[in-house]
């Protein structure tokens, strides 16, 4: 069992500059949590004042209910894995694995039977005679996390594990990571700038910038539902489109103004959305935000319903990507690119226009100074 509470933790590094400030968690037993957020943002330092690699300078650290802030690494129970594998170049696969439970006297029956157990769940068991210059970066990264869930701690850390791996071996191994935490049945607090593991991995992220805590949900609950315009941006491949608009009140519904120039563009928010857009900000400026999967061409806009809600928006495709799939069309709008996904059958060329529907249920609207998501629906 492990419980981890985090309260009010800062690290101050001097008098101005903080790697965390005002860190409040709960991490559960059995929970995957996942620290995401651009680089030097301070995730790495939380996971290290977790191991007790790094002093807490204000703040409380509680595993299972006692009080850590004093306690050495060794004395928390917790096995970390980094990005550089650590592995001894020295020894075998086998005596890497093994290694910390030889120095606490573990008997050698003992060992070699969790050492092969271990191989046998991460699939390594046929290279425990290698040495690490032997193996390739992924079977290196599974000899580090053998060695550090042989002695079965209470949590196990990990710093950006898969960074040194290419982009099919880090798919890969991300599988084999959600495999292990069901097999093992234990607590992972995981570090990573990559939101595609963010939101593959973990059952609970935590979005980070600045040393602060932006937000913290399910993958699925931030993705739909950001806190704020860093959140919204964050996460989501391509990210969401970010468009300035002016609020007009029209009738029951609320228009969005967003063409700066040339023939009106607009769209329109309807139901609660609206009253609330309408109430707040009539007649002033905001910023919309939309994913490029929520905006559609015609014919699947007037399936969906909201064909309606989109008038005059025409734009020039600048870069298009044909991925299978899907294609992802580029346009320039405010002097910025935006992106939307469309199905394959989309035969729009660089240069040629594209008429646009966006689905505004599904949008978000940001407020121009605080950058606070207006829409965003606490609790859900």
């Amino acid at each position: 069992m492990s419980e981890i509470a985090l309260r009010n933790v800062c690290k101050q590094f001097d008098s101005e500059h903080y790697g965390v400030k005002d860190f409040n968690l709960d991490i559960h037993d059995k929970e995957f949590v996942i620290f995401v957020g651009p680089s030097g943002c301070g995730k790495s330092t939380t996971l290290r004042l977790i191991a007790g690699l790094e002093e807490i300078t204000d703040g409380e650290l509680w595993i299972d209910g006692k009080l850590c802030n004093y306690l050495e690494p060794k004395e928390r129970d917790m096995s970390m894995v980094f990005q550089n594998y650590a592995l001894y170049p020295n020894m075998t696969v086998y005596g890497n694995i093994a290694y910390s439970l030889k120095i606490r006297k573990v008997p050698k029956k003992e060992i070699n039977q969790k050492v092969r157990q271990v191989a046998k769940i991460l699939e390594i068991d046929s290279l425990l005679d290698r040495k690490p210059v032997a193996l390739s970066g992924g079977q290196k990264q599974r000899v580090a996390i053998g060695a550090a869930i042989i002695r079965q701690p209470k949590a196990f850390l990990m710093d950006e594990p898969l960074s040194n791996l290419d982009a099919k071996l880090r798919a890969q191994m991300r599988v084999e990571l959600q495999k292990l935490h069901k097999e093992l049945d234990t607590t992972i607090i995981y570090v990573t700038h990559d939101q595609t593991e963010a939101m593959t991995l973990g059952t609970k992220i935590v979005v980070m910038r600045d040393g602060l805590i932006q937000q913290v949900d399910t993958p699925q609950s931030i993705y739909d539902n950001p806190i704020n315009k860093f959140v919204a941006g964050f996460v989501g491949s391509p990210s969401m489109n970010f468009i300035a608009c002016d609020v007009y009140a029209e009738r029951e519904k609320t228009a969005l103004i967003f063409a700066t120039t040339g023939p009106v563009k607009k769209v329109y928010l309807t139901g609660q959305n609206a009253e609330i857009i309408r109430e707040k900000y009539n007649g002033k400026r905001v910023i919309l935000g939309i994913r490029p999967e929520d905006i559609y061409e015609y014919e699947e806009a007037k399936a969906g319903g909201f064909e309606q809600n989109s008038v005059g928006v025409e734009e020039t495709v600048v870069t298009r990507e044909m991925l299978g799939a899907e294609v992802v069309l580029y346009f320039d709008e405010q002097h910025k690119t935006h992106a939307v996904r469309l199905q394959p059958s989309n035969q729009t060329k660089v240069g040629e226009k594209v008429k646009l529907y966006f689905d505004m249920d599904r949008a978000h609207v940001f407020d121009i100074e605080t950058e606070e998501n207006v829409l965003y629906r606490k609790g859900c």
